[in-house]
């Protein structure tokens, strides 16, 4: 049976998923800025910004959530809604965990694999979001699945930057505490590509049940 988000006037859960999907984006473009201009004393102030983005994802999820609780007929299953808008905030979250991890393990000096991989990673949002805004038009669009597989092909080369990295780990450590913290920060990122594979992963159960 074809879904039409648009059928309930009161609410556009797809416009829902699309800010959702904002957020992640947001933090991620954040997060890029932060590490190419990368000032250990400003953190307190940066983390306290990359929280107010995150925080800004829960309240919208939560919003979500509550026109969820008094739908009567939702335009697809409850559950899924429900699955995929905790799934696009689990990418915001991951992209916080971060930044906390780098404050957290004290880092001094990013170096050029940390903002590689916080570049790809607004790119990966960015296919993303797009998956998300072509479920409006689903049935006919010709982009949607292009972009579910860029973001599996981003998640890809996350994993072949993660193992890259972890080959120079040790020409930048100065020791087995700098060995670990750059190891969990490098896993903290794949983590990242991970997530967003999930949601263009329900992205497309969704849409391939509903054709």
């Amino acid at each position: 049976m074809l879904f039409d988000f648009r059928k309930n006037k009161k609410y556009d859960y797809i416009a829902e998923f699309e800010k959702l999907g904002h957020y992640s984006t947001l933090a991620a473009e954040f997060l890029h800025a932060v590490l190419k201009e990368y000032e250990p004393a400003d953190m307190s102030l940066k983390l306290a910004k990359m929280h107010e983005i995150e925080h800004a994802a829960d309240v919208e999820k939560k919003e979500m959530y509550g026109m969820l609780i008094d739908e009567f007929l939702a335009p697809i299953e409850k559950d899924d809604i429900i699955r995929l808008s905790h799934e696009i905030d689990t990418v915001t979250d991951s992209i916080e965990d971060v930044l906390i991890s780098i404050n957290i393990f004290g880092i001094e000096n990013i170096h050029s694999e940390m903002t590689a991989f916080s570049e790809l990673l607004v790119d990966c949002c960015g296919h993303m979001n797009r998956a998300l805004a072509e479920l409006q038009n689903y049935q006919n669009s010709n982009t949607l699945f292009d972009h579910i597989d860029s973001v599996r092909r981003h998640k890809s080369r996350g994993k072949e930057l993660y193992i890259k990295s972890l080959r120079n780990i040790f020409e930048i450590a100065s020791g087995p505490v700098d060995i670990m913290a750059y190891t969990e920060i490098y896993t903290r990122f794949v983590e990242c590509f991970e997530n967003c594979k999930k949601v263009t992963n329900t992205v497309e159960r969704i849409v391939i049940k509903n054709l």
